[in-house]
């Protein structure tokens, strides 16, 4: 039984000239992204530039508002959220013809310059898509900079898996939950209309009885406190997920509302680790074009148990996990013919060094990537274990800001500080051997907190270092150790994937972490 758990982690690491991708299709297609982003931006500057001489300093500074920040060398990715329910009026640009001499012609030249853009866009997406080997994350992340500037393109909405919705556009779900008579509450998420007075007055409804045929309404304290026994506890379903939990619920809304949330980046940025054997919805949506929303509906959505208190959490594993104690997260797969779907457990621990939103994101990445990306075959790699733990201390590094936007991939956190410090003190695994390891030595008790340290650092240096030219190669040598083809003459090595030697890659790794 595979057993991915989360465990406190130290570590080492090094960096060096950049390896020469240019012919690789991964690398042109960036490259591409990069020219059409340059190419707005200097459009844009010089719209604005031409407004402030005009003596129209709002609408310059309304024209610089749309120009996108330049990320940061090696920085952290931003992934902008979408929402699930959208009107046609978007972004305040009315769709209305300028009278010559307008001082608001400006709004139509800005809209020209991100159709242009938008435009562009959706045609790299489409190319990046029908490239050998495909690139679905790019071409996600290229129709949701096409949405970013023309919210109504009907085939990039269509491709992103909405469907239209009462002259805009939904979600699948989002669209079956209002037809129900749900509203999406700002606090308390999608709930029966009928619900909102009783939750904006402070009350919760109570558990069920046996033969109970109405909801029974009670102070916000008081309900909390009744499901606060784990079998009395709340059970929440969202879009993708099934949530049972004792933590108040104010709380477990906020929780359901973070897994989806990293639900739609996870699918984003592994987009291409994903699609195998045909599983990811958007590749499903490029193939058939008369495809809208899920080929599936999501009737089996994944299982995730948060419970209150820590001693809660280790009561009730340790029958399934003797070692349960020192673990912060767990995601048991199921065993074969055992069914798809296992929980995830976390526990609420608001004092932890890693705290539980990082511990979350860690643990169901796992259950995202071994309950969606088909059979996995992990054990028949010979070694390479260190990057399912790299994978999911990376996406420790997700942090939520008020505005909608993520951000990963950010050289922080209790690891990283941890990775530092050994390699300060020169006590550095080379990533030969960290590759060499199999999940026994891994996990091996003395070297664990650094093999996990370590293997952090690596993969946030693999998907955002030299500029992300390393991501798509990786990814692929991910997708490879997934499947179990990684054996010590057959497949090819990291090193190969990424045109750079072992030696070579130590150095930049180190390198890189020293300038974060």
């Amino acid at each position: 039984m595979l057993v991915l758990s989360c465990s406190l982690g130290l570590l080492l690491t090094l960096q060096v000239p950049p390896p020469d991708l240019a012919d690789q299709p991964a690398a042109n297609l960036r490259q591409a992204v990069q020219t059409i982003r340059a190419q707005e931006t200097a459009e844009l500057d010089r719209l604005a530039t031409r407004l402030t001489q005009q003596g129209q300093p709002s609408a310059a500074k309304a024209v610089r508002s749309k120009i996108e920040p330049i990320p940061p060398a090696d920085g952290a990715t931003r992934f902008v959220l979408l929402s699930k329910v959208e009107s046609t009026t978007v972004n305040g640009l009315a769709n209305v013809a300028a009278k010559p001499n307008d001082a608001n012609a400006w709004n139509g030249e800005l809209r020209a310059i991100q159709e242009k853009t938008a435009s562009a866009l959706f045609e790299l997406a489409e190319r990046a898509v029908s490239s050998n080997p495909t690139h679905y994350a790019l071409a996600d992340a290229c129709l949701r900079g096409v949405l970013s500037r023309q919210p109504n393109h009907p085939e990039a909405r269509r491709l992103l898996g909405y469907i239209p919705h009462e002259k805009g556009w939904a979600t699948p779900f989002a669209s079956s939950q209002l037809r129900k008579g749900m509203v999406d509450h700002p606090t308390f998420g999608w709930v029966q209309s009928s619900w909102v007075p009783h939750l904006e007055k402070g009350e919760l409804p109570a558990p069920p009885t046996r033969g109970q045929a109405n909801v029974r309404w009670l102070p916000a304290e008081q309900a909390d406190q009744l499901h606060s026994p784990w079998k009395s506890g709340w059970r929440i379903s969202t879009e993708h997920f099934r949530i049972q939990t004792n933590v108040p619920f104010s709380q477990a809304i906020a929780f359901g509302r973070q897994l989806e949330a990293f639900h739609d980046l996870f699918f984003s940025l592994l987009a291409d680790v994903i699609e195998t054997d045909s599983r990811l919805p958007l590749a499903q949506r490029f193939r058939d074009k008369k495809l809208v929303g899920e080929k599936n509906s999501n009737n089996d959505p994944h299982q995730v148990y948060y419970f209150k208190t820590k001693q809660e959490y280790v009561d009730y594993l340790i029958p399934y996990e003797p070692k349960i104690e020192g673990s912060l997260g767990i995601y048991i797969p199921p065993k074969s013919g055992k069914g798809k779907r296992a929980p995830a457990y976390f526990f609420h621990d608001p004092e932890a060094e890693i705290n539980a939103t990082a511990t979350l994101f860690h643990e169901v990445s796992h259950q995202l990537l071994f309950e969606t990306a088909g059979r996995n075959g992990y054990n028949k790699n010979v070694g390479n274990y260190w990057v399912f733990e790299g994978l999911g201390t990376y996406f420790e590094t997700v942090v939520a800001g008020s505005d909608g936007v993520l951000m990963v991939g950010g050289v922080a956190g209790p690891r990283i500080d941890a990775a530092r410090a050994q390699m300060e003190r020169g006590a550095f695994l080379p990533i030969e051997q960290l590759l060499q390891l199999d999940q026994a030595a891994f996990n091996a008790e003395a070297s664990i907190h650094l093999h996990y340290a370590e293997s952090m650092a690596l993969a946030v240096f693999l998907m955002q270092g030299r500029e992300q030219a390393y991501r798509e190669p990786f990814l692929d040598y991910a997708k490879d150790a997934y499947r179990g083809i990684l054996r010590r003459d057959t497949g090819r090595s990291l090193q190969e994937r990424l045109g750079v030697s072992y030696e070579d890659l130590n150095q930049e790794f180190l390198e890189f972490l020293k300038r974060g």
